[in-house]
Order: C-alpha cells, then structure tokens, then sequence
C-alpha cells in the first residue's frame, strides 16, 4: 500500500513555496489532497487502479510503482501551479506610491504558465513512457 504523504512529500519536494510551510498541518494536507485527486483523473493510463483507495487511513489500497508516484507528484505539483495562476493577487490590478516597488505581474503570471506548461509536458512525457513501457505488445 502507498500512502497519501508519499505522493504530498514528493510533490512538495518539487514545490519552492514558504506559505505552505506556515499552513496548519490540516489545511496543508486537504489542499495537497485536493490537488492529488485532481492529479489522479489527469493519470489515465496508470498500471495500477488508483480508485482503489481507504480516505480514512490516506492510503492506496495497491503498493504504485515509483514511475506511478513520480507522475502523480508531477502532476499534483502542476495542480499546486494552476491554483498560483488563478490566483487572485495576479489578476488583481495594484497601486501604490513611489516608495513601493512592485514586478510586472504580467511577466510573473507568464513565468507561471510556461513552468505549468513544462510540467505537464513533463508528466505526459512520463505517462507515455510508462505505458509504453508496461505494454505487453511492445515488450520484447
């Protein structure tokens, strides 16, 4: 069986944000949950069945390979990035006097995409190669 807080550790290995680690136990574990379950109806072609699950002990009932929970950090990871996207302190106009220095948040929501964009061409990447490389058809 693999735990829930194997895929959130991996995920947040990937993550460089310091409000997460300020968050409550609590609230940090159901919004990483959140973006897990997200991340799971994006993993189509897993090996193993990744409906089979106990919420109650934050476990899979079936032990994922690690190509399984690289994806699924990758992907839980990706769900992270588009809750920064759609953020509202970036679509949000601010104004400030002289003495305040603010960053273009155009270039910062750019930023955003184009590593939203990596990572998921990162984790279809992965899936592909998973599949084909679990596919009986093509082993030799």
């Amino acid at each position: 069986m693999t735990s829930y807080e194997t895929i959130y550790n991996r995920a947040l290995s990937k993550l460089e944000d310091y409000d997460l680690a300020q968050l409550p136990e609590e609230d940090l574990e159901r919004m990483l949950n959140g973006w897990m379950m997200s991340a799971i109806a994006k993993f189509r072609k897993c090996q193993s069945d990744l409906k089979q699950r106990d919420e109650e002990n934050k476990t899979f009932l079936v032990d994922l390979l690690d190509e399984e929970v690289e994806i699924l950090a990758l992907l839980t990871a990706t769900e992270w990035l588009e809750s920064q996207i759609n953020s509202i302190t970036l679509t949000k106009q601010f104004f400030g006097g002289k003495e305040e220095k603010w960053f273009s948040q155009s270039q910062h929501l750019s930023t955003l995409m184009a590593l939203r964009d990596s990572n998921r061409l990162e984790a279809r990447k992965l899936m592909r190669d998973f599949t084909y490389s679990h596919n009986s058809y093509l082993i030799d």
